[in-house]
């Protein structure tokens, strides 16, 4: 008995350190896509723990990174691919989430 406590013990542990330190990737390019890559660009952004949906986290990193790219290259049509995000940190008391993101610049 005391064996299987202490499994589902790690097993817990284990699961919330995972949990704690979450990454994702989204819109990634595909082998066979032939683009022309103009640089990366890297923004930070929040989201609210009640929002806290991998899609509404994949969504907004998209809107901010493609807002940084635009910037970047005012004067061409482009898009991002290749996203990846993390979360940074957090503030539990407002239940407000700060997550990093990078992305690829791409031509369109």
């Amino acid at each position: 008995m005391k064996i299987k406590l202490g499994i589902l013990l790690v097993v817990v542990l284990t699961t919330s350190l995972v949990v704690s330190c979450t990454t994702g990737q989204y819109m990634n390019l595909k082998g066979n896509e032939n683009v022309e890559i103009l640089g990366t660009v890297q923004t930070t952004f929040s989201v609210t723990g009640s929002f806290r949906y991998r899609s509404v986290i994949n969504t907004q990193a998209y809107i901010n990174l493609l807002a940084e790219a635009e910037k970047k290259h005012p004067d061409i049509l482009v898009d991002v691919r290749d996203i990846s995000w993390a979360i940074g940190g957090g503030d539990a008391a407002n239940n407000n989430y700060v997550y990093t993101a990078t992305g690829k610049v791409i031509k369109k």
